[in-house]
């Protein structure tokens, strides 16, 4: 056993690790942010390093703190609602979402760039069968997945990466930048998008891959927390810089590109790169999906498992609910790719805010184990989610014309609510005076 991993073993993890959180999303979403910013990018790309960096290495900073798995720190909190939570957050982020997003956004650059279009469902389900094979061959076994992701997937993602932000600034496609797509702050419309990427979410949960690959490595237990922290630095430090590198890139389509997402993505490579470019990103765009797919399906697996594994040791394992995982994901992402984007993200925005409360909470808090503390950080994360549910309620409600004014007019009379952010004054109310109230019995007391 050892105390410390080698340089190259937190490479390769790091590698790995911003791998993961890359994916489809950090790879497509940045790309579409830089274009909507335009001359407003600094900012946007500041309210982004918030919320899709900073904050995910909270969380993890939240797993070394806690000592736990994100199972573990909520269910600290609340039982019942914590593992409610973690149940909606991986069901969220496994099969109904993430996972098939990844996939579908694949497939969708791959039509795009052969120009392949058919009638018949065969050619997708093909290509999905093959995709989520390969995905099982890479979580089968949960302490070999972060080292599988390094050695594979890493190399092909950091050289396409490099290739296209390198072209993007040395041969721009338009020198100057569009005005802004949007009309409010910045900042705040960054930090919001962020939550698209859900890298907040997916710290909590690949958190268990990253550390079962320490302890693969030979590193003690005691010495884990510290090798974890190495890690999410360098990881989330490449994601950041990739993140800003790619909002560059697509500022400097100058708008010219009337495309979103994948399209947008595929043809701005083309036009950079001609079709070579287009092929090799596809490959890379292929490349990216698995990595997330792979981290997604692993750690929800693993949570899972830990969520039933008592009921019934043999039939709630982590083989089997990877295999059911992937099965799941294959058959939402035959949804088109917008749609699934359009009406299940909105939920996953709806997990991020009391997933903000949980990894601050572990962050900041110097008693985080202290009884009263954990009962003021429970109701403060019941609190974001119940605002988040609200607003996610507005959110259809605008999407579908289901006509729930009622519901808009009490979102809208709630602090920041204009921002989309009412959840962060009421919480942090909730904890203050939960807390305060609890060491002011507690000195009355003695």
């Amino acid at each position: 056993m050892k105390k410390d991993l080698s340089i190259k073993q937190l490479m390769v993890m790091g590698g790995a690790l911003f791998s993961m959180h890359f994916g489809a999303a950090c790879m497509l979403f940045p790309v579409q942010w830089g274009k909507d910013a335009g001359t407003e990018l600094w900012p946007v790309f500041l309210g982004v390093l918030l919320s899709g960096v900073i904050l995910p290495y909270f969380g993890y900073l939240a797993l070394a703190r806690g000592d736990g798995t994100f199972l573990e720190l909520t269910k600290r909190m609340s039982p019942k609602f914590g593992t409610f939570f973690a149940a909606l957050t991986i069901f969220v982020i496994g099969p109904l979402y993430m996972v098939p997003r990844m996939s579908a956004a694949a497939w969708a650059a791959i039509e795009q760039m052969t120009g392949f279009k058919t009638g018949s469902i065969l050619p997708a389900v093909i290509f999905s069968i093959i995709y989520y094979l390969i995905t099982y061959w890479f979580v089968v076994n949960p302490g070999e997945v972060i080292d599988k992701i390094g050695k594979i997937l890493f190399p092909v993602l950091i050289v396409v990466v490099t290739a296209v932000i390198a072209k993007s600034l040395l041969t721009p496609i338009s020198t100057e930048w569009a005005e802004p797509s949007f009309n409010q702050n910045p900042v705040v419309y960054g930090f919001l998008e962020g939550y698209a990427t859900a890298d907040l979410q997916c710290a909590l949960l690949f958190g268990i891959i990253v550390i079962q690959g320490i302890r693969n490595a030979g590193i003690e237990e005691k010495d884990t927390n510290r090798n974890l922290i190495r890690i999410g630095l360098i990881g989330l430090g490449l994601l950041g810089v990739t993140i800003l590198g790619h909002m560059i890139a697509g500022a400097n389509t100058g708008g010219t590109i009337d495309l979103t997402l994948s399209a947008l993505y595929t043809e701005m490579v083309r036009v950079l790169w001609g079709n070579a470019g287009g092929i090799l990103f596809n490959i890379a765009l292929t490349a990216a999906a698995l990595t997330t797919a792979v981290g997604a399906v692993s750690s929800t697996s693993n949570i899972w498992e830990e969520i039933l594994l008592e009921k019934n040791p043999k039939v709630f394992t982590y083989r089997n609910f990877c295999i059911i995982s992937c099965i799941l994901s294959a058959v939402v992402s035959f949804a088109d790719l917008d749609t699934i984007v359009k009406v299940i993200g909105p939920v996953l925005d709806a997990c991020y805010p009391p997933a903000i409360v949980i990894a601050l909470y572990y962050c900041i808090c110097r008693k985080a184990g202290n009884a009263n503390n954990l009962k003021a950080a429970k109701w403060a994360t019941i609190c974001a989610f119940v605002v988040s549910l609200v607003q996610l309620a507005v959110r259809y409600s605008d999407m579908f014309g289901l006509g729930w004014d009622h519901i808009s007019s009490f979102y809208n009379m709630l602090p920041l609510a204009s921002y989309s952010l009412a959840w962060f004054p009421l919480s942090l109310l909730i904890y203050a005076v939960i807390a305060l109230s609890g060491e002011k019995k507690q000195f009355q007391t003695q």
